[in-house]
């Protein structure tokens, strides 16, 4: 049985990690034909995990079959009450295609490897791990196994980044590189009214745009960052960090009203992107940034070209988290 809270950042767990990832495959990937529904899973049903199910209830392309959750108290309710619950992976039909893993965070390595030995594609709610050892072997397990591995960046779907913007910010990022400016380019601001401490926003909160900055600026997963300013205080954490000869801000924190905001300095022009209002403002008209995540995951599955972050993407922001967490 698959434990999912049980934590996997000690010495002992990850050793046996790493030994399982050199287990044999139990099954191979399921062959798909594009017109074919994916025959789907999710793997923890807490509050995120049972959003990730509904939506999943209604997308075309998707034909979810089975939720997992070793949980004794795990329950689902209203229109997931019709879908079998089951406490073990090893529960699982054996034609399942691709899952979802909502689980704790620590847990996120240990499941998504072993869905992966069964040949599932997996997308993996961000972060993609809680240290850059278990994602290398996530990654390597992938490839062994030949299936996809996505991360649940989920801001690369907000609508606001329509390919007029992202365009625009890439002009913007290049003439920033040429011109070695040491302002920031961008400045990203993400709060949440969840009671934790400041730094545990780093990896919740921060690690978004991390990825969403990499991305925008099409920044290479391998690019190291360099960290110039840190401040850390009861209410949140502000990092200064180049990456890839751009400079970039981030603000994260608990406490205060939800917030995700991104500014753009580009040259002369400074521009506020309400990046929370922009998603809400889709969601009511039902095509939200989780609906265009599947669709991506789906045509990274299928071998098309996607926005999906992939395994190495989510490793990255992890990794670089991580620097800003630990210094």
């Amino acid at each position: 049985m698959m434990i999912f809270t049980t934590p996997s950042s000690d010495d002992g767990s990850t050793a046996t990690i790493a030994e399982s990832a050199s287990e044999p495959i139990v099954n191979e990937p399921v062959p798909l034909a594009a017109d074919t529904a994916l025959s789907h899973a999710v793997v923890g049903i807490g509050r995120f995990g049972c959003v990730h199910a509904r939506k999943l209830l209604s997308m075309p392309g998707f034909h979810l079959r089975a939720l997992v959750d070793c949980s004794p108290s795990a329950r689902a309710a209203g229109e997931l009450a019709a879908l079998p619950l089951l406490s073990s992976l090893d529960d699982m039909p054996q034609d399942i295609a691709s899952a979802t893993v909502a689980t704790c965070d620590d847990a996120h390595a240990e499941v998504a490897m072993a869905l992966m030995r069964r040949g599932c594609h997996v997308l993996v709610e961000k972060p993609l791990c809680i240290d850059r050892h278990e994602g290398a072997q996530m990654i390597l397990t992938a490839r062994q196994c030949g299936v996809t591995l996505g991360t649940g960046h989920i801001e690369r779907f907000n609508p606001v980044f329509d390919e007029a913007l992202l365009h625009r910010l890439r002009n913007a990022a290049a003439n920033h590189r040429r011109g070695r400016g040491t302002q920031p380019l961008m400045r990203f601001r993400r709060c949440s009214t969840r009671i934790a401490t400041a730094r545990d926003s780093v990896l919740d909160l921060m690690v978004h745009d991390l990825d969403l900055f990499a991305w925008l600026c099409a920044i290479p997963a391998e690019a190291p960052l360099e960290l110039l300013a840190l401040h850390v205080d009861a209410h949140g954490v502000r990092a200064r960090v180049r990456l890839d000869a751009l400079v970039a801000e981030f603000e994260s924190g608990y406490g205060s009203l939800p917030a995700a905001r991104l500014q753009l300095c580009d040259g002369h022009r400074e521009q506020w992107l309400d990046l929370r209002g922009a998603a809400s403002t889709a969601a009511a008209g039902g095509d939200d940034a989780l609906a265009r995540q599947y669709r991506g995951f789906r045509r990274a599955v299928l071998g098309e070209p996607s926005r999906i972050a992939s395994g190495a993407d989510g490793l990255a922001a992890v990794t670089r988290a991580c620097q800003i967490l630990h210094a």
